[in-house]
């Protein structure tokens, strides 16, 4: 998305790339400065370096480390395809850098030949994180939807078509670019868009072996495995492949005009890698002061300030500051307070918020035991927590466990109204669930069913209906190619 540009620095005296796009459209806006976001967050030598953003004249703008090097497909337009061992390294590098992004958790969704860029010194940098979201496969608030959204049906998995990427959905796409960079084809070409996705979903892929004689058995099984249809038939995570990875990268034959000699910065990297942490830590002394009990009007101050960073997308520090402010909070005011319990419901969204799915659910889970206590378990924001909490899990990949709690919450709201907005919400998070999991035909009747609940009390007006629709209508258009 966007026009990059390559620039100088007259200051620093450096070369810089300048990314920009003039856009109107608000969805569009948020994407690209979800890219901006989403790889300033990475510090890591495989992802480009940050350096500003902002916008001029109604033109927005993204500063990043000039990178020189070839991307993937020109690399293959030279040489067709790659000996086993650069295809190895290659999808290595990029599994390296899915494993930092995938503790986030943060999901690529476009991961392809393009996006990967090889560097003189054989090293690889991962581009283009705009279509990146740190969204679980339940979560309905998707930056977009359907097949509008932004992914290249050549090397994207069928359930984030569907609206529902998770980690292993990157590892598809690995698989796919891998499987091209061996066979110098795609996994399944086609005329059309359509046709490409139909073949992603209901064909198997030809064994590399078939194609090339030199892949080794083993290689050619975990590229199999990657493509596999339902994500949880495919490698656990980005380091297991990583690992595996590396078994298959040996001499490095030469690619004239591509990789030249490594760069001195390997020496670095030769001796960090060497790093072994043996035994346990030391103890940390620490002289502590008795801590100052804040007022209500600081904690009513604070509360407000870390309001205003969350909106402003600085999580991190929203999140640091209630989190300091929470033992003293409930010191000063007592584990039944309002101020007290509204505090603690303030940390868990603001780490949700930030993408730090594993302190939120443990957050939530701690507001929801603090709110039952005093306002019983059928209180609204006991009900949210427990929604919240399972929608972290699915963030973070678990999609069984995921499954079960929201399961379970619907079982004990569906006591009241069948059709007050919650119950409709959840029922919308597990149809997304299944798609993810794999149960197309399971989802498909419940995605049914929903509509056809939805329309007939609220007719068609209700603001779940347009998304429900076009995921229906991506779902009977797959299936049917």
């Amino acid at each position: 998305m966007g026009e990059v540009w390559r620039a100088y620095d007259r200051v620093l005296d450096r070369r810089l790339a300048v990314k920009f796009t003039r856009v109107s459209d608000e969805s569009l806006v948020a994407r690209f400065e979800q890219e901006a976001r989403s790889t300033a967050w990475f510090e890591h030598p495989g992802v480009p370096t940050v350096y500003d953003f902002g916008s001029h004249d109604g033109c927005f703008y993204l500063v990043m480390q000039y990178v020189e090097g070839m991307t993937i497909d020109h690399v293959l337009d030279a040489e067709e395809r790659l000996p086993v061992s650069w295809a190895a390294l290659i999808a290595a590098q990029v599994c390296a850098v899915l494993n930092v992004a995938h503790r986030r958790p943060l999901v690529h969704r476009d991961l392809k030949p393009s996006n990967l860029m090889l560097c003189p010194d054989g090293s690889l940098k991962v581009l283009d994180f705009g279509a990146a979201v740190g969204l679980g496969p339940g979560d309905v608030r998707r930056t977009t939807t359907g097949l509008g959204a932004p992914y290249t049906p050549g090397y994207t998995a069928m359930e984030q078509v569907y609206g529902s990427p998770s980690p292993q959905s990157d590892l598809y796409s690995v698989g796919c670019v891998l499987y091209e960079m061996l066979t110098g084809r795609q996994v399944f070409p086609g005329a059309t868009p359509y046709e490409v996705m139909r073949r992603h979903e209901d064909e198997e892929p030809a064994p590399i072996g078939r194609l090339r004689s030199d892949v080794p058995p083993e290689l050619d099984a975990l590229v199999l495995r990657l493509l596999a249809k339902q994500p949880g038939d495919r490698p656990a995570n980005a380091h297991e492949v990583y690992q595996r990875l590396l078994g298959f990268v040996s001499t490095l034959e030469p690619l004239p005009g591509i990789v030249g000699t490594p760069a001195p910065q390997h020496l670095y990297a030769n001796a960090v890698s060497r790093i072994r942490i043996t035994g346990p830590p030391a103890p940390v002394t620490r002289t502590e002061e008795p801590a100052r009990l804040p007022t209500l009007d600081a904690i009513v101050q604070a509360r407000a300030e870390a309001a205003d960073l969350a909106e402003a997308g600085r999580y991190t520090q929203a999140a640091a500051l209630l989190s300091d402010l929470t033992e003293p909070t409930r010191l000063a005011l007592g584990d039944e307070d309002p101020e007290y319990l509204g505090l603690r419901l303030d940390l868990a969204d603001v780490l949700f918020r930030g993408g730090d799915y594993r302190r939120a659910i443990h957050a939530y889970r701690a507001a929801a035991v603090a709110l039952a206590e005093w306002y019983g378990p059928d209180d609204p924001n006991v009900l949210t927590c427990r929604e919240q909490e399972a929608v972290s899990q699915a963030h973070l990949g678990a999609t069984d466990t995921a499954l079960t709690h929201l399961q379970e919450l619907l079982d004990d709201v569906s006591g009241g109204s069948p059709y007050d907005p919650l119950t409709l919400r959840i029922r919308e998070r597990i149809v997304r669930l299944k798609l993810a999991a794999g149960a197309q035909d399971q989802a498909r009747k419940e995605l049914t069913d929903l509509l056809d609940d939805i329309t007939t009390l609220y007719g068609d007006d209700h603001p779940q209906i347009a998304g429900l629709q076009i995921l229906l209508h991506d779902l009977t258009q797959a299936g049917t190619g």
